[in-house]
Formats: structure tokens, C-alpha cells, sequence
């Protein structure tokens, strides 16, 4: 069973991380506080002590002392403000540190299939912006917040020690308080949801339309895919006035009728002592006591105006840490080791949902030797693969190399024996150098040794310092599985797998890449899923797949005489490689 943690949670272990910061910034937010405080009991004490007729030359003399002492109150004051907003700044930016680092990491462990259902625009969205949001929350909206709430909090507890009775008058607006927040919590969150969930639609959308911008065009559904887009984007720009008008009327509105009265509240009961005589007034308390309370409305309209800011972050706290609750490939401890690349499947069923795409499957490939899998689109090839590189698990029955049962070996261990050359053979935006150590430790030497192995003499003609662009537009197909199988080559792989790795390419450069298949298949186990039958005709042993299971085995010749699916296959494929 999951052991999910909530996200307030992991939001507490986070900023845990970061407690040295956080801790600086609550002292800092402290003293800038009490300075604060300070402040106005110095005017105040000018007022009642300074400020009357007849002021003398000694009282001129100690106003410009208090002014003078008011001043570097307040320059202290902002130093420590300063201070407060590094501190906060350094903790939100480590903590984002944190979360993307974890996160990323998190996605990386994840097994193959979690991919099948999670748009890669949805990850990124979580990744960049979501986490963006979190650093929002403890740069500006935790910290605003904590600041304007020790402040609140302080100047209170001075207010009822010194005026007591002004102060638990000032706590008949409380109700009012809680009421606005309470309003504006159940709001904010009604937006900010359907605001991260359309953000994350979005940017999916986005990046499935960038890769596909070559259909898209070809087909000229710019209007309709600009409308799809349009409509959402609309509806963010909806429950985002929505918001801007609920921020509005708590942040500002609100608030400000709630200022207002407890200016009233303080003003009557001044004015009451002051006619009454019943306790002393006097112009300095009134002073310190309306520059507190002006302080304290001040302060929570700025906790009010960052409230849904905050909710909103909470809200991209609990979508990034969903990812979490995925759970990651389990850490095996044993591991292949010095493997020979027996490949043996025995009794393998296999279904992605509930259809089963592998049926009663068995075969056995020894080592050094070479086997095919062939068949029509959907029999089950390529599925064949992705369980031997145990990105999936089958149902039922065995998947093994060398005699060992591949489910309950290191993943790491078994992948670092492979070698894999993919029909779409993908390339970093990264020199050819790069593309083909992949950061192992390969001389320059060696990656050209490679590449002239598999037949690459044009491409190191060209520079292996050749920057590749997004996508590999600078490179051809050909040169782009040349690459691959560079890639492939270097690493003196054990068990070798090819994917349709010839089939995007022309002709005359699957001549060239024929000659780095065979070079590549010597001295190590080979499996290959092939549409081009010809390109096979060489291998020890060819599996013919339909509906999931084996129909028909044996090797070019012996298929050919058998005059089933095989020989018909190929006599098709001859027939229209004539008529081009």
C-alpha cells in the first residue's frame, strides 16, 4: 500500500531544509518589529512631554535628539527588513532547489508504463511551474505573511498591556476578520484548482502542437488547433478576473471597511476619556495607539492580498507532490553480472490493459547468435523488447537471461549489459562528442573508431564537435542512425537490440548501416525487430508473429520453403521494392 504524505507535510520537511534562513528571518522579522514599536513611543513621548507652549530652547534642543533617534530607529528598521527578504529569498529559492532536484529524480525512477498516461507537457508544467508557485510561497507570500503576522500578533499584545481597554475593544472586529478570510479561502481555492488544472491542460497542449507543428501545417489545422487553444486560454483568463476580483474585494474593500472602523473604535474611546474625565487622554497615547492599529489593518490586508497567492501555491504544492505518490521502480539488489546474453522466454503472457498482446510466448536465443522478430503492425514485436529490457513485466511466465529471472534483478544492472538502436533514433541538443559518450569516459579516439565501424566516415569528415540542433533537423535519418548505432557500438554491449532501425532510411545508406549491423552483431547476442525482411536474411534464427503469438520459426531459407506467412511477407515486399 502507498504510504502517501500530504503535501503540508512535505512542505514542512522542505522547509526544514532551509530552517537556518527561515530561522533568520523570523529574527529579523522580530526586530523590525520591536523597532517598530519603538518608533512611535518616541513621538508619542514627544508629544506629551515637548510639544507645548512656551517650549524652551533645551526642549528644541531634545525634540532634534528624539527626531535624530527616530530616524535611526527606522534606518535599523529597514536594514532588518533588508535582511528579512534575503533570508526569505535564500530559503524560497533553496526549497525549490530541493523539490525540482527530488522531483526530476522522482520522474527518473518511475517505470515505463507511468509514461503511457502522463503527458510530458503535464510534468514539465509541474517540474518549472508549479514549483515556481512553491518558491512564490516562501518568498513572498509566506514571508509577507509571517512578517505582517508577528507584527499583528506584537502590536496587539502591546496594545492590551498598555491600553487595555481600547484593545479588547478593537476585538469586536475579529468575527469580521475571520469571516472575510474564511470567504476568501473557499473562493480562492474554487479558482486556483481549475487555474493549475487548466494551466497544466495547456502546456500539454502546447508541447504536443510543437512536436507536431510538421502535421499541423501539412494539413492546415493552424484555425482549429488555435481554437482549441483560444478556448482554454480563455477560460484561465476567466478564473483568473475571478480571482482578481475576489483578491480585490477581500484585499482592499474589505479590509479598508474593517480599518475604518477600528479607527472609529479608537477615536470614540479617546474622545469619551477626553469629555468624561473618566481616564486620562492624552495626544501622544492617542498618536501611538492610532499608528498601531493603522499598522496592524495595514499588515493583515497584506496577509488578506496574499491569501490566494498562497492557496494558489498550496494548490501547485499538492500537484507537483502527487508525483510522489507514484511509485518508483523498486532498487533490486541482486545484479547480472559478466552475462554471456541468453535471452529465453518461457510461457509469457502480456496485456497493456486487458487485451493480451503477448500469447503463450517461448523462444530461446543463445548467446552470440543473432534472432529476428518479425509481423504485421500490433502482432506483439516490439512489445517483445520492452519486456526484455524490463521496462514491463509480463503477466505470466519468464523472462530470463542467462537462467535468471529478469523481474527480480538491479534494472541498472541489467540495462548497463544492452545496448538498444530505436526506430526513432533520439539526439541531445549536444555535439555528435556528446551524443555518443553520452558523459562516459570515451576518448575522442575511440568515438571516431566507432563511428568508422558502423560506417561512418561522412559523419567524421564533418566534425565530431558538430553541434546537433533540436530534433536533429541538421542531420539526415541515416546520419542520425549512424549515430545510434555509434552510440551503440562504443559500449561493447553483451545483448544488442535493434528496432526497426533501418526502417526510416533510403536505401543507399541502409547498405552502409547493413555493414554496421553486422559489425555490431559480432561476438554478442542480437535481437532485432525488422519491417524490411531483406535486411534480416542473415540472422540465426526469425520469430514470425501474428495476434500476439509465434506462428511460424527458422531461418530465411527454411521460412522461405515453408510457404506460409513468412514467404508471403517477403515475396510482397520484393514485389513492391520492383515496382519503385
Amino acid at each position: 500500500m502507498k504510504n502517501k504524505t500530504s503535501a503540508s507535510k512535505r512542505l514542512i520537511n522542505y522547509a526544514k531544509m532551509e530552517s537556518k534562513n527561515l530561522t533568520g528571518g523570523i529574527i529579523c522579522t522580530f526586530i523590525r518589529t520591536a523597532l517598530e514599536i519603538v518608533g512611535p513611543l518616541i513621538i508619542g513621548h514627544l508629544l506629551n512631554n515637548y510639544i507645548k507652549k512656551g517650549m524652551t530652547k533645551e526642549d528644541f534642543k531634545s525634540i532634534g535628539l528624539f527626531l535624530i533617534l527616530y530616524l535611526l530607529v527606522y534606518i535599523v528598521a529597514g536594514l532588518f527588513s533588508r535582511s528579512t527578504v534575503l533570508f526569505f529569498e535564500r530559503a524560497s529559492n533553496g526549497i525549490t532547489l530541493h523539490v525540482q532536484k527530488d522531483i526530476f529524480n522522482h520522474v527518473q525512477s518511475l517505470p515505463i508504463s507511468y509514461f503511457d498516461s502522463l503527458p510530458a507537457g503535464s510534468i514539465v508544467s509541474r517540474i518549472t511551474n508549479d514549483t515556481n508557485k512553491l518558491k512564490v510561497m516562501f518568498q513572498n507570500a509566506l514571508g509577507d505573511m509571517t512578517t505582517s503576522g508577528i507584527m499583528v500578533i506584537t502590536m496587539f499584545i502591546v496594545l492590551l498591556v498598555n491600553h487595555t481597554r481600547v484593545a479588547l475593544e478593537l476585538l469586536i472586529l475579529l468575527p469580521i476578520v475571520i469571516l472575510i478570510f474564511y470567504d476568501l479561502r473557499r473562493k480562492y481555492r474554487k479558482y486556483t484548482t481549475e487555474i493549475r488544472r487548466l494551466t497544466s491542460t495547456i502546456n500539454a497542449d502546447i508541447n504536443e502542437n510543437i512536436q507536431n507543428m510538421e502535421i499541423i501545417q501539412a494539413y492546415n489545422k493552424e484555425d482549429l488547433i488555435k481554437k482549441e487553444f483560444d478556448e482554454i486560454n480563455q477560460s484561465i483568463w476567466d478564473n483568473e478576473f475571478e480571482m482578481t476580483k475576489v483578491r480585490s474585494y477581500g484585499g482592499y474593500r474589505a479590509m479598508d471597511i474593517v480599518s475604518y472602523f477600528a479607527s472609529a473604535i479608537v477615536l470614540i474611546y479617546f474622545g469619551v476619556g477626553r469629555i468624561t474625565g473618566k481616564y486620562q487622554v492624552d495626544v501622544g497615547s492617542l498618536y501611538i495607539v492610532l499608528n498601531y492599529v493603522n499598522k496592524m489593518m495595514s499588515s493583515l490586508t497584506t496577509i488578506v492580498t496574499w491569501f490566494g497567492e498562497l492557496e494558489q501555491s498550496y494548490a501547485s504544492a499538492k500537484h507537483v507532490f502527487d508525483l510522489f505518490e507514484l511509485e518508483p521502480e523498486p532498487e533490486l539488489p541482486e545484479k547480472l553480472n559478466n552475462i554471456e546474453g541468453e535471452v529465453q522466454f518461457e510461457d509469457v503472457y502480456f496485456a497493456y490493459d486487458e487485451e493480451y498482446v503477448l500469447k503463450d510466448i517461448n523462444f530461446r536465443v543463445p548467446y552470440k547468435t543473432s534472432a529476428a522478430f518479425v509481423g504485421s503492425t500490433g502482432s506483439g514485436k516490439s512489445t517483445i523488447l520492452n519486456l526484455i529490457l524490463n521496462f514491463y513485466s509480463p503477466q505470466e511466465g519468464i523472462v530470463s537471461i542467462d537462467g535468471q529471472d529478469i523481474k527480480n534483478v538491479n534494472k541498472l544492472s541489467l540495462r548497463e549489459k544492452m545496448a538498444v538502436v530505436l526506430q526513432d533514433s533520439f539526439l541531445f541538443e549536444a555535439s555528435i562528442r556528446d551524443n555518443i559518450k553520452l558523459d562516459d569516459n570515451f576518448s575522442d579516439k575511440e568515438i571516431k573508431e566507432a563511428l568508422r565501424a558502423v560506417g561512418g566516415d561522412r559523419i567524421i569528415s564533418r566534425g565530431i564537435d558538430t553541434m546537433i540542433k533540436e530534433g536533429a533537423k541538421n542531420l539526415s535519418q541515416g546520419e542520425q542512425q549512424l549515430v545510434s548505432f555509434a552510440r551503440a557500438y562504443i559500449r561493447e554491449p553483451k545483448l544488442l537490440i535493434l528496432d526497426e532501425a533501418t526502417s526510416n532510411i533510403d536505401t543507399e545508406t541502409e547498405s552502409i548501416i547493413q555493414k554496421g549491423i553486422e559489425k555490431l552483431k559480432e561476438n554478442r547476442t542480437t535481437l532485432i525487430v525488422a519491417h524490411r525482411l531483406s535486411t534480416i536474411k542473415d540472422v540465426d534464427m526469425i520469430y514470425v508473429l501474428s495476434k500476439g503469438k509465434i506462428i511460424e520459426k527458422g531461418n530465411h531459407e527454411e521460412l522461405m520453403n515453408l510457404s506460409g506467412f513468412y514467404r508471403s511477407m517477403y515475396e510482397e515486399q520484393m514485389e513492391d521494392k520492383d515496382e519503385v
